[in-house]
């Protein structure tokens, strides 16, 4: 019964970190440090991953006519000019797209682009604060969230999810290293489709994010079976990735490994 994850993490009054939210790319973007760093160090770890959100935002707009995503659709740039972040989640979200049968881009269209981007950014800000010492963080929008080290000393980060029916937090995720991703039926829409949310949690907030959105699309036969090969891949060097399905009739399923996080979920 999820529709998306709850942001939310409750603040112990006075506890060492820092907090920041700004609207880039079209999400309501929030970072949340708990490590015990001097403010003076803090400041600028979230001036420098806000500014590279920005930048981010200006390279992948879709909606700026001189954005460099736009540049080279129109070849006014090449591969080679652009940024090499460009042609690196370009070249990602084609791979996704393939391992999902065409149901990420496909189905979706522009918007699961840009949902992959806005997640892949989240995650290499998450990478950067950590490699900086910001090891206690959780940084989210909209719904996907990325926790690493503790909430507080020794205590997980809570990621609430809510039921797609009722909008109040349903289901807790209780992680240190973790990334949530959830894609939801709209509120009223019209579109087919047996699912109203999918969540998945693993390593990597982009590929996450885009499971979720394929796993949306295909609808629960086809889902549960894609599910059951990300959570149990065949190739020993992948990473697995456990999903919960959320059903039109209030159903729950999820992988079995998705209970290690939320254990009044049943298993599929």
């Amino acid at each position: 019964m999820t529709t998306s994850t709850d942001t939310t993490t409750r603040r112990i009054d006075r506890f060492p970190g820092a907090h920041r939210a700004e609207d880039l790319m079209g999400s309501h973007v929030g970072i949340d440090i708990r490590t015990a760093l001097p403010q003076r160090e803090l400041r600028p770890l979230l001036d420098d991953a806000f500014r590279w959100l920005r930048w981010v935002e200006e390279t992948f707009s879709t909606r700026r006519p001189d954005s460099q995503l736009n540049r080279l659709a129109r070849k006014e740039i090449t591969p080679e000019e652009a940024a090499p972040e460009l042609t690196e989640v370009l070249q990602r979200i084609a791979e996704l797209d393939k391992i999902t049968d065409g149901f990420f881009g496909g189905a979706t269209g522009e918007a699961a682009g840009s949902g992959y981007v806005r997640d892949w950014a989240l995650e290499r800000v998450s990478r950067a604060l950590a490699a900086a010492g910001a090891v206690d963080h959780c940084v989210s929008a909209d719904g996907d969230v990325r926790v690493r080290g503790s909430a507080r000393p020794g205590v997980p980060w809570r990621v609430g999810l809510k039921d797609p029916s009722e909008g109040a937090v349903s289901r807790v995720v209780f992680a240190h290293d973790l990334a949530v991703a959830t894609a939801e039926r709209p509120s009223g829409s019209g579109t087919q489709g047996d699912l109203a949310s999918v969540t998945v949690v693993g390593p990597d907030l982009a590929t996450a994010g885009a499971y979720a959105t394929a796993l949306h699309a295909m609808g629960s036969v086809r889902a549960r079976r894609f599910a059951r090969e990300i959570a149990l891949p065949k190739d020993t060097q992948a990473t697995p990735y456990d999903v919960m399905l959320t059903g039109l009739d209030g159903r729950v399923t999820s992988t079995p490994g998705f209970l290690v996080y939320g254990p009044d979920v049943k298993a599929s």
